[in-house]
């Protein structure tokens, strides 16, 4: 006899057996999105917006003195509000009748659910790997992703609610270079968004451009082989990488073409809400149709705040 599937089964089978896998594989899909969930994560729980304070300036007053001098305690404005909107994401689960007749057993039912969760698994790595690199201007819907973010005002003349002509501060190193790709300019680069032991995590650019790098760094070679090994944690999930000063040079697809990031991650942030962290809702039934959706749910946005230390080189063609 077949076992009838109704709606909460079907929401029973999906969250239990399907959906953490989904989430998982979402977030290891793409190589900006994997790093920022895993080193910096903020859950948020809520807000009209998400706001992070900047140090723009160094103190007004304060340094050496001697006995009775006098000294200077006026009070210094150092700090600036970045503010950034909620992004939302979203992929649709939809079930028709028929569907659920055919698959009208626990086994098939299963099957049938798997193979439609990882096509929607597939499609929000799309969507919101895309989204971690937009330019910020083009669509406001979309999460205020790298490409506007590491800029000195050319592509996103405001980020965060500041406009970057009046604040300096908000703008990265930007450089165009004159092919080929060389390691003294990438080392040029380095060196201008370098301060102290604050330098870039990785460098990030497209499968092209990285495939100069390694020509660079490990085609010439007698005996190939990694320069000073890989990052481990990449090479453990699957991301290919070489290093740089130490640091990983790795692709991700949806880095623009023929650009390269310099980027420093402690100053890259992955907000995310709760109530819509890869949320599944409850399959419901429309009254005028012989179906069932659900909708896969985000919410977030990327923040960067420290753009000085960020930079990228443009025009590597070869």
């Amino acid at each position: 006899m077949a076992t009838p599937i109704g709606t909460n089964e079907i929401n029973s089978i999906s969250r239990r057996y399907i959906f953490p896998t989904l989430v998982d594989n979402v977030y290891r899909s793409n190589l900006l999105f994997f790093r920022l969930n895993a080193r910096n994560r903020k859950v948020l729980q809520g807000g009209l917006q998400i706001e992070v304070p900047l140090v723009y300036t160094r103190f007004a007053a304060g340094g050496f003195y001697q006995g009775f001098d006098l000294l200077d305690v006026s009070p210094s404005d150092t700090v600036k509000n970045a503010a950034f909107d909620w992004k939302q994401a979203y992929v649709p689960v939809s079930v028709d009748g028929l569907t659920l007749i055919r698959a009208d057993s626990p086994e098939a039912i299963i099957n049938f659910l798997s193979f439609y969760f990882e096509n929607a698994q597939t499609e929000l790595a799309e969507i919101l790997g895309g989204g971690v690199w937009s330019d910020v201007v083009s669509n406001n819907k979309v999460i205020d992703g790298i490409k506007g973010a590491v800029d000195d005002g050319t592509v996103a003349a405001t980020y965060g609610g500041l406009l970057r002509s009046s604040n300096l501060f908000w703008k990265s190193t930007v450089t165009t270079i004159t092919p080929p790709l060389s390691l003294q300019t990438m080392q040029t680069l380095w060196g201008n968004v370098t301060e102290g032991a604050r330098h870039p995590t990785i460098i990030v650019c497209p499968q092209f451009v990285w495939n100069l790098y390694w020509a660079l760094s490990v085609g010439g070679q007698a005996f190939p082989s990694q320069p000073g090994g890989q990052d481990e944690q990449l090479a453990m999930n699957g991301f290919t990488n070489l290093l740089f000063n130490g640091v990983p040079v790795a692709v991700d697809s949806h880095c623009p073409a023929n650009q390269m990031y310099f980027l420093n991650e402690d100053y890259i942030y992955l907000f995310v809400n709760p109530r819509a962290d890869f949320n599944m809702k409850e399959f419901r039934e429309p009254v005028n149709q012989d179906a069932m959706t659900s909708l896969i749910l985000w919410a977030g946005n990327v923040v960067l705040t420290n753009c000085a230390r960020q930079g990228k080189l443009l025009g590597v063609t070869s």
